[in-house]
């Protein structure tokens, strides 16, 4: 685990593109920004509150994990977090992994909790953030509607 460079911001790009296309992990329907936009946003990591992290394993790019301070004035102690793991390494532990570190970096940085959502029905991310200590603090019903129909949003929580 390490911090992102501008050198990686074609494969963060490119994997976030990927996961936005099987529409059943990511909010959005269709990727936004650029190449240059991860740039931009790695290289502002080194001047704000923000971090990208990126896992490496033996043959490179393995998945990436983002924490942005929350946009309120008085939750600026409050980090969310978003996670993408490439779908051929999914199962074998960088998920895990790049959660831990994150933790680390948020204390490093000043963070008091952090927070994150997962659609209520992917098991696999739940049982990951309970298993690492997040709290399950609510379900928003049919929070965002997919192709496939309506998908609740399950939102965890963890104080550092």
């Amino acid at each position: 685990m390490r911090h992102a460079f501008p050198e990686d911001a074609q494969a963060l790009y490119t994997t976030f593109c990927s996961v936005v296309g099987e529409l059943r992990w990511l909010p959005t329907l269709h990727p936004n920004g650029t190449v240059s936009d991860w740039v931009s946003w790695i290289h502002r990591t080194r001047r704000t509150k923000e971090a990208l992290l990126v896992a490496e394993i033996d043959y490179g790019y393995a998945g990436h994990l983002s924490l942005q301070p929350e946009e309120w004035e008085a939750s600026q102690h409050v980090t969310r977090l978003g996670i993408i793991v490439t779908k051929a390494l999914r199962g074998i532990g960088i998920g895990k992994a790049l959660m831990q570190s994150a933790e680390e970096v948020a204390r490093e940085k000043g963070f008091e909790k952090i927070v994150l959502s997962t659609f209520a029905d992917n098991k696999i991310a739940r049982h990951l953030y309970e298993e690492i200590g997040y709290k399950l603090v609510g379900i928003r019903e049919k929070h965002f509607k997919m192709p496939h129909g309506y998908v609740d949003e399950a939102l965890y929580e963890k104080a550092l």
